[in-house]
């Protein structure tokens, strides 16, 4: 009975809950899609498919950056830094990226941290939306990559219950996509 309420409270809100199978055919941007609490997220600057934490208390999503170090250029201010390869950890590639803002991230049991926001292009379920990712230190974390629900809004419902969901379309070698 209360999984019935659930399911037509979320009908009637205009949500789609759809089957991880159907969550894998997603053909338009417009479609809500499922996925599991950990996905492969692809970043396409790097052109690497990160394993991600889906955490939908997370405001903004965060990506493991090594090196980071902030510099002017024409007035604005930027950030160099390193995206490390999760798969061939001694594979970095650098990437300069103009300050959209400075983060103030509140961590539990500890001291807050800033941290530069900058925007990169995501990709999952032939989605590729530019988002903010807060640049941080994740090397003591299991995933490098943390979703948050500026990813998430209006296109993603998680079921917790699940893991890799979605599937991975690779980078292709030498070309853009």
């Amino acid at each position: 009975m209360i999984r019935h309420r659930l399911l037509s409270t979320l009908f009637l809100s205009g949500f789609c809950i759809a089957p991880p199978s159907m969550a894998e055919e997603v053909e338009t941007a417009n479609e809500v899609i499922t996925m599991g609490e950990v996905e492969a997220i692809g970043i396409v600057e790097a052109r690497w498919h990160y394993p991600a934490r889906i955490d939908t208390g997370a405001t903004t999503s965060s990506i493991h950056a090594e090196k980071v170090e902030a510099f002017e250029r024409d007035g604005e201010d930027w950030v160099r830094f390193e995206l490390v390869n999760p798969q061939e950890k001694g594979k970095a590639k650098v990437l300069e990226k103009r300050v959209v803002r400075v983060a103030e991230i509140k961590r539990h049991g500890a001291e807050s941290q800033k941290r530069y926001v900058v925007k990169l292009k995501a990709r999952f379920a032939g989605r590729e939306p530019v988002l903010e990712f807060s640049l941080a230190d994740r090397s003591g974390y299991t995933y490098p990559l943390l979703v948050g629900r500026n990813l998430l809004r209006g296109a993603v419902v998680v079921d917790v219950s699940q893991k890799e969901v979605l599937k991975v379309k690779p980078f292709k070698k030498g070309g853009k996509k």
